[in-house]
């Protein structure tokens, strides 16, 4: 019986893998489909006590090992992405139709908006010590706003056209993907390099070394060499079969998915995918040291705390796991 649902299970992924999606994204899409489903998740505290954001509009808080959620803010739109900025103790939504709103997280009132131009933004990024918040749009234009300067709209150079910033360091320097390169710009003295690498920038370490995802597999680019040292795929599926008493048992079918994102730690890369799974790799070599398959919903979000001992994951079935590293 076991043989039978693996061999089931294996000709249903050959099946969907084959099939070819096409995706049309519609006003208020993904509400109509599962309003409950968390977006993305960042921490509040050092650890424990995060926020979470639906596609419904809503800003939860979360505290591990606690049941109930705080309801911090409800705003008439999806939200995609969330910025918390502790200093002046406000969160910065990403959204379909109102550009990037400015809630006060204690009262959650909405303050302000900071406007796309006709289109939306779905991911954000933040420096705390600069103060600067970005974002692109779906027609390639980018956005850099310094918080400590009235909102102003940074000038980027015009290389950086149809770029997307995703990382911001507490150097000056913004990270941008797009147009099949990666370059890192210093906005204080407007120096500029080109990488000697492509992909989608999911994070950058503090040496400067960079995690990217393209389909399948992840790579991390280490800037000493100017080089990509390696590339990984998730090596299986693992998938949760019901079983008697409600006991679930994991069968690793042996087929890689494509990995969506992923973030670094001083020893470690953590990856996550639509295998639904989260991997540890080792740093320094690339081997997987470790698998974590917890969640049974597509995994959403995923972030570390500032002590990078603690990592807490979201997934669409409005799940939440924190673990700790």
């Amino acid at each position: 019986m076991k043989f039978y649902k693996i061999t089931v299970l294996i000709l249903t992924v050959l099946f969907f893998t084959n099939c070819e999606q096409k995706i049309t994204i519609k006003k208020n899409k993904f509400t109509s489909i599962n309003p409950v489903t968390y977006t993305d998740v960042l921490y509040k505290s050092n650890r424990d006590t995060v926020f979470v954001s639906t596609y419904s509009g809503k800003i939860y808080e979360l505290i591990n090992n606690k049941e109930n959620r705080k309801q911090i803010a409800s705003i008439d739109d999806e939200i995609y992405s969330l910025v918390y900025n502790a200093q002046s103790d406000e969160l910065y939504a990403a959204t379909l139709n109102s550009g990037v709103v400015i809630i006060n997280a204690s009262t959650g009132a909405v303050t302000g908006t900071l406007p796309i131009q006709q289109t939306w933004a779905s991911q954000l990024c933040y420096n705390e010590q600069s103060g600067l918040l970005g974002t692109f749009d779906y027609k390639g234009n980018h956005y850099i706003w310094d918080l400590k300067n009235d909102y102003k709209l940074l000038e980027t150079p015009t290389e950086l056209q149809q770029m997307r910033p995703k990382y911001i360091a507490d150097n000056g320097d913004i990270y941008f993907d797009g147009k099949s390169k990666i370059i890192r710009w210093n906005y204080k003295t407007n120096d500029m390099a080109s990488l000697n690498s492509s992909g989608h920038i999911a994070d950058v370490d503090a040496e400067k070394n960079v995690v990217l995802i393209g389909g399948k597999e992840f790579a991390f680019y280490n800037a000493e060499v100017d080089s990509v040292l390696y590339k990984e795929k998730h090596p299986d599926w693992p998938i949760h079969i019901s079983g008697k008493d409600r006991k679930d048992s994991i069968v690793n079918v042996p087929l890689s998915l494509e990995v969506l994102s992923g973030l670094a730690s001083p020893k470690f890369i953590y990856t996550y995918g639509l295998d639904k799974s989260i991997r540890k790799w080792n740093k320094s070599s690339g081997s997987l040291a470790a698998t974590y398959a917890k969640h049974k919903g597509s995994i959403s979000g995923m972030t570390m705390n500032s002590d990078q001992n603690q990592l807490v994951t979201i997934d669409l079935l409005g799940n939440i796991q924190f673990w700790e590293l």
